[in-house]
């Protein structure tokens, strides 16, 4: 969830632009050590979509009341960990506060966070003004990859009695991907301004809001989608839609010339792909080869599918 509130201290900065601040919360649960990490990475990604690359964050943790206390300090670490990852890549964590508590409602883990940070407003409200019909959508990532790692971290020990080790270490090594910093930077080069992150509800969720935001419609090719054959597997598996899992480190974009804008990123190492175009109606269609279907509302993250099932002892 991201919000907007305009600060009113910011009509006294010296060119007299008020500022707009934004308030980006998300809640991740599971049983990884690191997944306060991911909930402030993916956070951090949401403000520097929008051009803002300092924060100030707050995080509380929760765990059940049969899971060892130590748990939270383990958690508060690799929050603390991910502060350092964070700025290295450019973005700063000005303050984070961090609060641990333990309830008795829940089954596993729950981590929320917030992260607030401010920005010109008008350079923020031009980046909204630009989607319009004609334009092309593209992909920056592989769909799916925050939530195969975020199995990999739940379910090791189960995935490890199908699948060999060095599958694992393979879903293991895109832990880069889910910081998305060097894909927002060569997109704004590449002169892309309109820049949404995938998340709770993976690239189908993505596409609906984005259609809400722009008031369009789109039509768009599957086939296009790039996702990993790890996720198809691990998907297959937990019979999982990898189409609906969380997506954290990838990202829309929208730009007037999209096969270039692709290629510009490709140039920088970052898998892009255009994967339809934006138009005047309201329909929002995915065609796949001769098949054709239309986006519905979000359904819930299928990631969620996966604590009903018993968690591995870690």
């Amino acid at each position: 969830m991201i919000r907007r509130e305009i600060d009113k201290e910011g009509n006294k900065a010296s060119d007299h632009i008020d500022r707009s601040a934004f308030f980006c919360t998300g809640t991740y649960y599971g049983s990884m050590r690191d997944i306060g990490a991911y909930a402030l990475i993916i956070q951090a990604n949401e403000l520097a979509s929008w051009g803002i690359y300092a924060a100030s964050a707050e995080a509380q943790i929760t765990i059940p009341a049969d899971m060892d206390k130590s748990r939270i300090n383990s958690i508060r670490n690799h929050l603390k960990r991910a502060v350092k990852r964070i700025s290295e890549e450019g973005f700063l964590i000005e303050e984070l506060k961090i609060q641990g508590g333990i309830q008795t409602a829940v089954k596993v883990p729950a981590v929320r966070v917030t992260a607030a940070g401010s920005e010109r407003t008008k350079r923020l409200q031009g980046a909204c003004l630009t989607a319009r019909a004609g334009q092309d959508i593209l992909l920056a990532g592989w769909i799916g990859i925050e939530g195969t790692l975020r199995i990999v971290g739940e379910r090791e020990r189960e995935l490890r009695e199908r699948f060999t080790p060095s599958f694992i270490r393979q879903i293991k090594a895109y832990g880069d991907e889910i910081a998305g910093f060097r894909k927002i930077a060569a997109a704004k080069e590449a002169g892309i301004s309109f820049i949404r992150q995938i998340t709770e509800g993976g690239i189908l969720a993505a596409l609906w809001r984005l259609s809400q935001e722009t008031g369009l419609g789109m039509e768009l090719d599957m086939k296009k989608f790039a996702v990993r054959q790890e996720t198809i597997e691990v998907c297959e598996y937990f019979r999982l839609n990898p189409y609906q899992l969380t997506s954290g480190g990838s990202f829309l974009m929208l730009a007037e010339h999209g096969g270039e804008a692709a290629e510009a990123l490709w140039r920088k190492g970052i898998a892009a792909a255009v994967i339809g175009r934006l138009d005047g109606g309201n329909d929002k269609v995915i065609r796949n080869g001769e098949d054709m279907r239309y986006i519905d509302r979000p359904a819930p993250d299928e990631l969620m599918k996966v604590f009903d099932r018993p968690a591995d002892v870690i």
